[in-house]
């Protein structure tokens, strides 16, 4: 018989092989739920951001000289990661084209991830073709392979993993967590025999399973398509897009929940045939951990900006490359905003805002719009911080304009706050130019 002391030793053992059996579970569940996220990135389609705060333009930064880290300081402070997910229509005796590619790039250390949706017609130059097609084309040319490496050249960026599930994939991952809640703004009617492809949706609010999801998520017969430029100025967009944010959104909260938990498991084994990858288990393991206390309010979701347009008789999604690279800049190589206040300094009504919208158009992140604290500027003035010389110089070539330093200037204030760049719009503008 054991005594006291023995019987709470065992008790204080027993404990600890049950904290380190849950412990274990728990980190199981994290990888499952790693892979699950990847899987939903896949299979949900595009998305949009509004570029209505700071973004800044950043200097060229392959001018820089990296500082190599050890391994050890690799483990501690693990690099961001780009991983392109690829969600496939695939038929048979065809290798499939992408129907849905997102960019999801992860920050461990800032517990961050940025899902940039790339059109699928976006207009590009794939390595080792001629000329430019549409970016989905690179998959059927040489599979994700290529298409990383079609990504990765067209943004500057390492693109060094992806994680691939077919549409069998997305139902299954749907069905399985109960269907997700939404509400359907439009009655949704859509027949391609040819393509198997079959939507018949009622508006209102409702639980969709796994094939209605999908038929939610690929409906594009609204006459906007998969992505359309609505507001310019505003760089918002619609069509399949603004569908999709909401039900990107509407899943991000679903699989946080806590009785998700229960059914990672039959979710990695009922997707193990759908997704395909090249991501380690030990990348997978390293991501899982750091990102353990990930909330839906870490993710942040865009769309690669541009506009519709047929080229030489093929229409594309032509990408604004100065927006593109505000984009990069900001959500991928977390560079600091630029801050742009615009002001009218020569008297014509609507100077002010015209310039702000074309500043917009080019990626321009403009904060503020209103007069100048005075009238008869004959040129426009671009007053800016010296650690903003970039983007000031750009602006002033953008409007032929005059740049000045900010230090030179005795009152560059107007309004409640300090600007990284004020644009003074002069007389010699005019908004025709553009």
């Amino acid at each position: 018989m054991l005594t006291p002391e023995e019987l709470e030793q065992k008790r204080q053992e027993l404990e600890q092989k049950r904290r380190l059996k849950r412990e274990r579970r728990r980190r199981r569940m994290m990888l499952y739920g790693i892979a699950i996220i990847l899987s939903i990135l896949l299979g949900i389609g595009t998305a949009y951001y509004t570029y209505n705060k700071g973004i800044r333009f950043s200097q060229d930064i392959h001018s820089r000289t990296p500082v190599e880290q050890t391994d050890s300081e690799k483990a501690v402070h693990p690099e961001p990661v780009n991983i392109l997910v690829l969600g496939i229509d695939e038929r048979p005796e065809d290798p499939g084209r992408t129907d849905t590619m997102i960019l999801a790039s992860i920050d461990p250390v800032k517990k961050q991830v940025a899902l940039i949706s790339l059109p699928r017609d976006t207009r590009v130059r794939i390595p080792g073709r001629r000329g430019y097609d549409r970016l989905n084309a690179a998959h059927v040319y040489g599979g994700p392979e290529l298409a990383m490496a079609a990504v990765s050249e067209f943004l500057e960026i390492p693109v060094d993993y992806y994680v691939r599930i077919n549409f069998d994939g997305f139902e299954k991952l749907i069905d399985i967590l109960g269907g997700v809640e939404i509400d359907v703004e439009q009655r949704m009617k859509y027949d391609d025999y040819a393509g198997n492809l079959h939507i018949d949706l009622y508006p209102g609010r409702q639980v969709l399973n796994g094939a209605d999801a999908l038929a939610y998520v690929r409906f594009r017969s609204d006459g906007l398509g998969d992505i359309s430029l609505i507001d310019p100025a505003k760089g918002e967009y619609g069509g399949r897009i603004v569908r999709q944010q909401k039900f990107i959104n509407a899943l991000i909260q679903k699989v946080v929940q806590p009785a998700t938990i229960s059914k990672l498991p039959s979710l990695a084994l009922q997707l193990h045939e759908c997704v395909t990858t090249n991501l380690p288990v030990t990348k997978m393991i390293s991501l899982a951990l750091h990102l353990r206390d990930l909330d839906s309010g870490s993710v942040v979701t865009a769309v690669l900006p541009g506009t519709g347009d047929t080229v030489n008789g093929v229409a594309y999604w032509v990408p604004n490359e100065d927006a593109t690279r505000v984009m990069v800049d900001r959500l991928i190589r977390g560079l600091e905003p630029v801050t742009i206040q615009v002001l009218n300094g020569s008297g014509a009504a609507g100077a002010a805002g015209h310039a702000a919208e074309r500043l917009r158009e080019q990626g321009f992140p403009v904060l503020d719009v209103r007069d100048a604290q005075r009238f008869g500027y004959r040129q426009t003035e671009v007053i800016v911080t010296p650690d903003r010389w970039d983007v000031g110089a750009q602006i002033a070539q953008l409007f032929d304009a005059k740049i000045v330093d900010r230090e030179s200037v005795e009152n560059p204030a107007w309004g409640d706050r300090q600007y990284d760049v004020m644009v003074i719009v002069g007389e010699n503008f005019s908004p025709s130019q553009f």
